[in-house]
């Protein structure tokens, strides 16, 4: 067999099991502010997501972030590094994942989510209340 040709072959056969590897959302993503990245991980036979990294980790003081828009008072004081704020997910076809739920810290509020990963490989993450129409889409981009 020509060389060429056989490199072209191995390369042919390897790009499915890559494409494969890239339609799962279990990785480290970065929002599009490229302020925080979230650790997708399996929690059970659903997937759930932390909070791993911040781009400024601690308030004006220096201190560690808090949950401090938080509805539950009793929740206030915990820190926002390590939190879990996307829990549910179960998958529903090749490339989707719904009835996820999305803490978002900064209005303290829980929201309805679903994800998809688009062709190129970013996470799609709509956000919404009721219904998925009424919602917003922001775009990840998977970094680990």
């Amino acid at each position: 067999m020509d060389r060429p040709l056989a490199i072209l072959l191995l390369f042919l056969l390897a790009a499915p099991s890559a494409t494969a590897q890239s339609l799962t959302p279990i990785g480290v993503w970065q929002d599009a502010s490229s302020r925080i990245w979230v650790e997708i991980a399996p929690c059970g036979a659903q997937l759930c997501g932390k909070i791993v990294w911040f781009k400024s980790p601690n308030n004006a003081q220096g201190e560690p972030l808090l949950d401090l828009k938080n509805t539950d008072p009793a929740l206030r004081r915990r820190s926002l590094l390590g939190l879990t704020i996307l829990t549910g997910l179960r998958r529903a076809d090749e490339n989707r994942w719904v009835d996820g739920k999305i803490y978002n810290p900064q209005d303290g509020v829980n929201y309805e989510a679903l994800i998809t990963i688009q062709d190129n490989g970013d996470l799609r993450l709509r956000t919404y209340v009721l219904l998925p129409l009424f919602g917003k889409t922001r775009i990840w981009t998977r970094i680990g």
